[in-house]
């Protein structure tokens, strides 16, 4: 059958027509070819602009909190539910104009820590 792979395994296996290329397959293409053709076809190149470059900015997608550290725990449904309850509670009284700032879940937890504290603190007096 023409065209058969030839096996692996054959000792008089003949590799002798194969040899490194020397030359690139493509011509390569000048700067200013590319350059010609892209603005022919709608692309313009971009030029600098001759104003002052413009120093970036620190850009702060959230407040810094401090709260770096991550607290994983397994709730019940309702537990979980009654935080985001909270949660959009608080974040109808921030838009209300009540509060200064948007209450994260972390702050909830901090607080539900701190109620707590006052709770066990008042049964052992």
């Amino acid at each position: 059958m023409p065209g058969q792979r030839p096996s692996v395994f054959d000792e008089d296996l003949d590799l002798s027509k194969f040899t490194p290329k020397t030359e690139l397959e493509t011509p390569t293409v000048t700067p200013e070819t590319v350059r010609r053709i892209s603005e022919e076809s709608g692309f313009p190149s971009r030029r600098p602009s001759q104003s002052e470059p413009v120093a970036p900015t620190k850009r702060s997608t959230s407040p810094k909190t401090g709260r770096t550290v991550l607290l994983n725990a397994r709730i019940t449904q309702r537990a979980h539910d009654r935080f985001h309850e909270i949660i959009e509670a608080e974040r109808l009284r921030y838009e209300a104009g009540e509060m200064t700032h948007r209450v994260t879940l972390g702050e909830i937890v901090e607080r539900a820590l701190a109620a707590l504290e006052r709770e066990i603190g008042q049964g052992a007096r």
